[in-house]
């Protein structure tokens, strides 16, 4: 156990010194923040120069890096050079409105995709089933930046019932805002949520529908039935659970990628979360505040690849005796 445990974290160091070196490379080689900093028009070239020492951007890449790394561990990223905050404590600010964001659409997308994986499993060929399989089809085509226009026309512009933008009324608890402690807040998290969920309601349908089918065909189910067992407690009692850990781990991986890559659906709603605070800072070559949010990202998937971890062993007690 100790040497799976020492061999996960050297793998997890590995990644995150990769993922910073790429990181810091790529958005060192796009443009010059200084221009961003300073007032193009009035500025004067020893005001560049200045500006250009004071944000260390005069040292050789190799030296930036190591004094980058330097600092990281002991926490400090640098301070954002648009907004002069640290940067980490600006990716804090803003990881409250992306985590509920997330949150919502898994509990949305995880039970929903589960239970019509399971119906068109079980229904295999019938209507419901393939009307879910086209269905499925159809949500993880759609781009993502159409299903969240084509929300805020249904659901905000011609019906009004939901607003098409912003977070709405929070509530501060725990030293942050949030919005889903107020009714206003939950009317504006609930279209960008819904963006988020549809295409992994699909991905969990069909992994669930794929899982079912093949369980539904093993002896152990023929020898329930026979025993006179009901067919919703052979579903979720000996069906969900064999078929849990694929489930497991795509909704693991969906929900880091909700934390990570809800870029589209957080700049088309003006939803103020880590992914939008990314958009921006690339665009203006904050490179603090970039390197501070991959930083996180990379953290969140490797946390969250340890717990699915963890899940399996919970799951199936054969992964407790293979380790």
């Amino acid at each position: 156990m100790l040497s799976i445990f020492t061999r996960r974290v050297s793998q997890a160091l590995l990644l995150l010194l990769v993922m910073s070196l790429i990181g810091f490379v790529g958005i060192h080689s796009v443009g010059n923040p200084v221009f961003n900093v300073v007032n193009i028009e009035t500025a004067t070239v020893e005001d560049i120069r200045n500006a250009t020492i004071a944000l260390g951007l005069d040292q050789p890449l190799w030296r930036q890096y190591f004094l980058f790394m330097g600092n990281v561990v002991t926490g400090d990223f640098g301070t954002s050079y648009v907004y002069h905050l640290p940067a980490f404590k600006l990716l804090l600010s803003k990881l409250p409105a992306t985590l509920e964001l997330a949150v919502i659409a898994m509990a949305l997308a995880a039970p929903g995709g589960v239970l019509l994986g399971l119906w068109a499993g079980r229904h295999q060929g019938g209507a419901a089933d393939r009307a879910i399989l086209r269905g499925s089809v159809l949500a993880l085509s759609i781009p993502s930046f159409w299903l969240s226009m084509m929300l805020i026309l249904g659901g905000a512009l011609l019906t009004g019932w939901f607003p098409s933008g912003g977070r709405g009324a929070t509530l501060s608890f725990a030293g942050q805002d949030w919005s889903v402690l107020t009714l206003d807040g939950l009317r504006h998290v609930f279209l960008p949520a819904l963006a988020l969920a549809l295409p992994n309601v699909a991905l969990i349908a069909r992994l669930a529908r794929a899982g079912t089918i093949e369980v539904e065909r093993q002896d152990f189910i023929r020898f329930c039935r026979a025993k006179g067992l009901s067919s919703k407690r052979i579903l979720f009692r000996h069906t969900l659970p064999n078929i849990s850990i694929p489930l497991v781990t795509i909704i693991g991986m969906q929900f880091g990628g909700m934390l990570a890559f809800a870029v589209v659906v957080e700049t088309i709603f003006a939803w103020p979360g880590i992914g939008k605070l990314l958009i921006d800072s690339i665009q203006f070559l904050d490179r603090p505040v970039v390197m501070a949010t991959l930083t996180f990202i990379s953290v969140a998937f490797i946390a969250l690849n340890a717990v699915v971890d963890l899940l399996y062993a919970v799951l199936d007690p054969r992964v407790r005796l293979s380790t």
